[in-house]
């Protein structure tokens, strides 16, 4: 797909008579939203007649300017006129902006449970060998922005009360959390072992994915093991 593609559509809906603004809109965004999305486009609007705005995500760094399209914060307007609607210079005109990453803001892990160890396993994990019921949570920021997460562990036990943390996710990078291994204000474990938990996940100024693993070990000298993998819900 290319902005080439993109244009000789409007052009091929104003031809078969299709020239009501809302209607070209809502048509143009139903057949382009996956791709204009994995260009970094939120949705896009045909202002008049003449022109097309583009929806960014993300914010403009640096003022490029190009024949037929004009750069503003957060979107930038085409000209429609054959003679200056350049699709390589769209393609140009779109690097001038950061990227705010791809997934979503808000993700949650809804099921959650980390064994106890036995022990046999406690002993061994002092001493560094073994690898034992625990989980992990893994977070990619593929934008252009550094961001800060919020980790936070609801309970079911109405008892227990609510922990949370956070930390850093750099600029095109991937953090990995051992989640049995974070720790609280006095060096103590972060999360309680041997009650179900959900886990929520809130970016700050970028979109991430996020993914949640489990390993359990059971049994006479933990012989038994198993691993799941599951992404995480975004109600984005």
């Amino acid at each position: 797909m290319t902005y080439d593609k993109l244009l000789a559509t409007i052009r091929e809906y104003k031809h078969a008579g299709i020239t009501d603004l809302d209607t070209l809109t809502t048509l143009l965004n139903d057949t382009f939203k996956d791709w204009l999305k994995s260009q970094g486009i939120s949705q896009l609007q045909i202002v008049d007649e003449n022109r097309l705005c583009l929806n960014v995500m993300g914010q403009l760094k640096e003022h490029n300017p190009s024949k037929g399209i004009q750069l503003f914060s957060r979107f930038l307007v085409i000209s429609l006129d054959e003679d200056a609607a350049n699709p390589e210079a769209i393609t140009d005109a779109l690097q001038s902006y950061t990227s705010e990453g791809d997934g979503a803001y808000v993700w949650i892990i809804p099921d959650g449970y980390m064994a106890g160890l036995t022990a046999a396993e406690q002993e061994w994990e002092q001493h560094g060998g073994g690898y034992f019921s625990h989980e992990s949570i893994c977070i990619s920021n593929t934008a252009d922005i550094d961001t800060s997460c919020l980790l936070e562990v609801l309970y079911e036990d109405a008892d227990m009360e609510n922990v949370s943390c956070e930390f850093d996710v750099p600029a095109h990078r991937s953090v990995h959390y051992r989640l049995d291994k974070l720790k609280d204000a006095n060096g103590d474990p972060l999360i309680a072992k041997d009650a179900p938990v959900s886990y929520k996940i809130t970016s700050r100024d970028a979109r991430i994915v996020v993914q949640g693993s489990r390993i359990l070990t059971s049994g006479d000298n933990s012989i038994f093991a198993s691993f799941g993998t599951v992404m995480a819900w975004s109600p984005q």
